[in-house]
C-alpha cells in the first residue's frame, strides 16, 4: 500500500512539472526576448544621442565631410545590431524647429539639427511569433543646437 502512494506522487509531479514547464519555459524566453528588445532600442536612442553631437560641433564643415561624420558615428554604436538601420539628418534656419525642416543637411552655425535613427527589429526567439510581430521600427531622434563654429547668421 505505501509503495502504491509513492508511485501516485511521483506521478503527480510529474504530470504537474509537465503542466508547469511550457509556462516557464515561455516567461524565461519571453525575459531573453524583452532584453534583446531594450538593448537594441538603448541602442539606438545612443546612435541618435552621439551623431547629433558630432553634427551640433560642425566637425568637417570646411572639408565637405561632415555629413559622413555624422552617419558613421551613427553607425558605429548601430554596430552590435543586424538589421536595417537608417540615419536621416534635419536642419532648420535659426533656433526654432518649426516646419518641416531641410532633410539631409546638417545646417551651419546656430541652427538646429536633428539626428533621427531607425532600426528594424526582428524578435530572435521564434517561440514569441504569436505575440510580437514579425518586425518593429525602433525609432528614436535627437536635437541641438549647432555651436557657433563660425559667425552666426
Amino acid at each position: 500500500m505505501h509503495a502504491r502512494r509513492n508511485h501516485a506522487r511521483q506521478g503527480m509531479t510529474l504530470v504537474e512539472f509537465a503542466l508547469l514547464m511550457p509556462v516557464l519555459l515561455f516567461l524565461l524566453l519571453g525575459v531573453m526576448e524583452s532584453g534583446n528588445m531594450f538593448f537594441s532600442w538603448l541602442t539606438v536612442q545612443k546612435a541618435a544621442q552621439e551623431s547629433v553631437r558630432v553634427a551640433a560641433t560642425g566637425i568637417g564643415d570646411e572639408e565637405g565631410t561632415r555629413m559622413t561624420l555624422i552617419e558613421d558615428a551613427a553607425m558605429e554604436r548601430l554596430d552590435p545590431l543586424d538589421g536595417t538601420k537608417t540615419v536621416t539628418v534635419t536642419s532648420w534656419p535659426g533656433m526654432d524647429a518649426s516646419g518641416p525642416g531641410i532633410e539631409g543637411s546638417a545646417g551651419g552655425p546656430c541652427q538646429v539639427v536633428e539626428v533621427k535613427v531607425a532600426y528594424l527589429y526582428s524578435p530572435l526567439v521564434p517561440l514569441m511569433e504569436p505575440i510580437l510581430p514579425e518586425s518593429m521600427t525602433l525609432t528614436s531622434a535627437d536635437r541641438k543646437v549647432n555651436e557657433p563654429w563660425k559667425p552666426c547668421e
